[in-house]
């Protein structure tokens, strides 16, 4: 009875969630090599990173159309020594993919759509959000933890218990299964071999999207750095400064991002990757720089955290798969298969056993039909 149950509320929960996780199955394979699929779209060599000529060519840019401001600045992630701008004017957004020399090689802007980069933006945002901002993240939320539940019900069902020849069986469905059997064993067999990664994976994923409140449930307080601000007139310590005391700190960390002072926020907040860290693209290394008189006013190195702390910060990574570099993200992306043909043979199986009942069914209205004419 209690299986009986089980099976129901699995078959009933895949087919209510079963659009939506597919698209969250899609939008996470995309995601995957994000990096490496846009940055190979942009034409132009490689040109060693300049930070100083970088600060000259965007000082200049900001300079002949003072309504600019500069947001942020951040690596493309493909390790081409290519970087995102983002800035604004106060309405309209664009991001300009430049070279280590400063130099254009891409805007993106207003208008562009799913064009010039802005496909894996939108993917994005539909993956973690569906492009309806908080209340969107909190459906992802609650739709994760469903999915992982489902997961466990699903693993429930198809365990096979202690010895290997059960799990032989279950592992290698036998190749004469026909009707529903057959997409059933499939949907087992596959379910065994992915569940307990998958289930990890998108744990993680699910977890971000709750951090803060997971953070405030630990005791964790989010870092804010205390700086001078700036006097009325006074223009902030030029970029390269900022980076090179930065860098002096971490000499062999690769450059990740760098967030421009704003006016709650008077300093550069400089990301380095520290060799090691998992976070393969960003890495979780800040260095805050007063952007009033240059000083060090803060640090988070992921080395020097607590515990708990660090826990939390291996989140993304896992669920990424850059924890464990190009294997890690391999995986993931077989993670993403598996959800997705999960899904597909779950609706296969559905259809199929719909099928039987109505053939079943009408097998029987004949019967009673031909007796009521005897």
């Amino acid at each position: 009875m209690i299986r009986a149950r089980i099976r129901s509320i699995h078959r009933w929960a895949s087919i209510a969630m079963l659009g939506f996780w597919l698209v969250q199955a899609l939008t996470g394979l995309l995601l995957v090599f994000q990096w490496e699929l846009d940055d190979a779209t942009v034409a132009g060599p490689r040109v060693p990173t300049d930070i100083v000529a970088i600060d000259t060519r965007l000082t200049g840019l900001v300079a002949a159309d003072p309504d600019w401001k500069i947001r942020s600045f951040n690596t493309s992630g493909s390790g081409l020594d290519r970087y995102d701008i983002n800035l604004d004017d106060g309405g309209r957004r664009w991001t300009l993919r430049v070279d280590g020399a400063g130099r254009v090689l891409r805007r993106h802007g207003p208008g562009d759509g799913v064009h010039k980069g802005g496909l894996f933006d939108v993917a994005y945002d539909i993956h973690e959000s569906l492009l309806a901002g908080d209340a969107g993240m909190w459906i992802v939320g609650i739709s994760g933890l469903l999915l992982l539940s489902n997961i466990l019900l699903g693993l429930c069902l198809a365990w096979p218990g202690r010895t290997w020849a059960r799990w032989r069986r279950a592992l290698r469905p036998p190749a004469t299964l026909r009707g529903p059997a057959r997409p059933y064993g499939w949907h087992r067999a596959i379910g065994l071999v992915m569940a307990i990664p998958a289930f990890l994976t998108i744990g993680c994923g699910t977890a971000l999207i709750f951090l803060a409140g997971i953070e405030a449930a630990v005791g964790i307080e989010r870092y804010e750095p205390s700086a001078p601000t700036l006097a009325t007139g006074q223009a902030p310590i030029a970029m390269s400064a900022a980076v090179a005391r930065a860098r002096g700190l971490y000499p062999h960390a690769t450059l990740t991002r760098i967030d421009y002072p704003a006016a709650n926020a008077p300093y550069y907040g400089v990301q380095f990757r520290q060799p090691g860290e998992a976070a393969l693209i960003f890495g979780s290394t800040i260095v805050y720089v007063s952007a009033a008189d240059g000083r060090v006013v803060g640090v988070v190195d992921p080395y020097a955290m607590p515990l708990r702390e660090r826990a939390l910060d291996l989140l993304y990574p896992i669920h990424t798969g850059e924890a464990g570099g190009l294997a890690g993200r391999v995986a993931i992306v077989a993670i993403g298969l598996w959800l997705t043909a999960m899904i597909l043979l779950g609706f296969w199986l559905w259809r199929s056993r719909r099928h039987v009942r109505k053939a079943s069914s009408h097998g029987r209205m004949a019967q009673a039909d031909q007796s009521e004419i005897g």
